[in-house]
């Protein structure tokens, strides 16, 4: 079963391999340089922003936790070092707070809401308007990301300023494609592309800056696994996204706070372009992500104000039939027929993060939900407010029995649920526009 059959795409050669490339049109990003644009700004409202970053990394010793995803082993040392990472925006009227951990997962929702409970009696950020999402490194390792949360939001508020902020994105290669087949097969190894594997491609950039022109802070929303590292790595570090937001924080100077959002990237790798699975493959794959991400802020025009809002909601997904002789990622209970999930929609203007929970989301989903959202930007999140529920692979993936959706270790999930995702989201998102009307 090809691509084509259900999404129009063609095939480009960029960085020496074939790809993917979506026939998909996005909002026009300017070729000039940024400028600011204040028509509609209503007369005596100004937007307000602060970012900051806080290092978690822990002393290695015997009693550190395994590096998480794939070696099961206390790391041994640290090539680059992990963060939390918060943006907070206040226009007068709403107070957003966006949180970034380098970390492959949170453990639970109470660890969530135990974060957010605190940020908000810190800060008085409401609990809802709170998004923490986590760049899904394979070769993270426990750190206080408690502490490290509450302390980057409130530093985020004590660096609060006047501010304007714009929103752009772009297709971006060079990084990530699709790690399956069109018929469901696995590519894991180095140098193999899959230029007929649905990939979203888009790159979407957040810019908040001060009336100096300086930046504050810039979120890259990209779909790609972070695990160019293997399972024989036992060094900590953020993979490309960590060390891609490290390389702009450096290039940007200042006290520039770079972030990563991951988004629905269940079925990505970085096997088309890398060469082996070493820190200078990471290097180079968080370098592009660095110049491509930076190449699009400076084409974002920013305004000096503009709507925010947040809505959470906790839904039900149906799961499978149990089955004893199943190993299901991660286990259910006899006798379940759903399993909770949180989604959440943060409103930036005409733009919209939309969070379809913690699990590992494939692309396609991510794809069905920009193409039924009713604003301008759309970024669809996955890993995010809560725990790791598993894979939830798309339509294509259950109709071509792809691992990820059948076998002894496949996902919980039932093949309904891709469907009921997507139409709770987007229910959300249209109660979001009806709103901001």
């Amino acid at each position: 079963m090809n691509a084509s059959a259900t999404r129009p795409y063609r095939v480009e050669e960029h960085f020496g391999a074939p790809v993917y490339v979506e026939e998909r049109t996005l909002p026009e990003l300017t070729e000039r340089e940024s400028q600011i644009n204040d028509e509609g700004v209503p007369a005596g409202k100004r937007l307000r922003a602060g970012a900051a970053r806080v290092d978690v990394t822990p002393e290695l010793s015997s009693n550190v936790k395994a590096i998480a995803g794939f070696l099961r082993c206390p790391p041994t040392g640290v090539h680059d070092r992990l963060h939390v990472r918060a943006l907070v925006l206040d226009n007068g009227d709403e107070r957003l707070a966006i949180v970034s951990w380098d970390r492959i997962h949170s453990r639970s929702f109470e660890e969530i809401a135990n974060v957010r409970r605190a940020i908000n009696e810190r800060t008085g950020i409401a609990v809802e308007n709170i998004l923490i999402n986590m760049t899904h490194t394979h070769a993270g390792c426990e750190g206080d990301w408690h502490n490290g949360s509450v302390q980057a939001v409130a530093q985020a508020c004590d660096n609060m300023k006047d501010a304007r902020i714009g929103v752009g994105s772009k297709m971006i290669y060079g990084i990530c494609t699709s790690r399956r087949m069109p018929d469901g097969r696995g590519l894991w190894d180095a140098n193999q592309p899959n230029p007929d594997g649905v990939m979203d491609n888009e790159c979407g950039v957040i810019r908040v800056e001060d009336d100096e022109r300086n930046i504050i802070a810039v979120v890259a929303k990209y779909c790609g696994h972070p695990s160019v590292m293997d399972r024989n790595n036992s060094v900590v570090s953020g993979d490309y996204a960590g060390i891609g937001t490290l390389e702009m924080e450096k290039r940007l100077g200042g006290d520039a706070v770079a972030m990563f959002l991951q988004g629905c990237a269940g079925d990505t790798g970085t096997h088309t372009f890398r060469t082996g699975r070493t820190f200078p493959e990471a290097e180079k794959l968080g370098g592009r992500l660095a110049d491509a991400v930076l190449d699009i802020l400076s084409h974002i025009d920013v305004t000096s104000w503009a709507p925010l809002a947040a809505k959470t909601r906790m839904i039900e997904l149906p799961i499978k039939k149990f089955d004893k002789n199943v190993e299901t990622l991660p286990v259910i209970t006899e006798g379940g027929t759903t399993t909770k999930d949180e989604i959440q929609a943060l409103i930036i203007g005409d733009a919209a993060i939309l969070v379809l929970g913690s699990m590992e989301a494939y692309v396609e989903i991510g794809l069905m939900v920009k193409d039924g959202s009713p604003f301008r930007h759309t970024f669809p999140l996955a890993y995010s407010n809560g725990p790791w529920l598993g894979y939830l692979p798309s339509p294509h993936g259950y109709a071509v029995r792809d691992p990820d959706a059948e076998g002894k270790r496949s996902t919980h999930f039932s093949s309904e649920a891709p469907h009921v995702l997507v139409a709770e989201t987007l229910k959300l998102a249209g109660e979001m526009k009806a709103g901001s009307g």
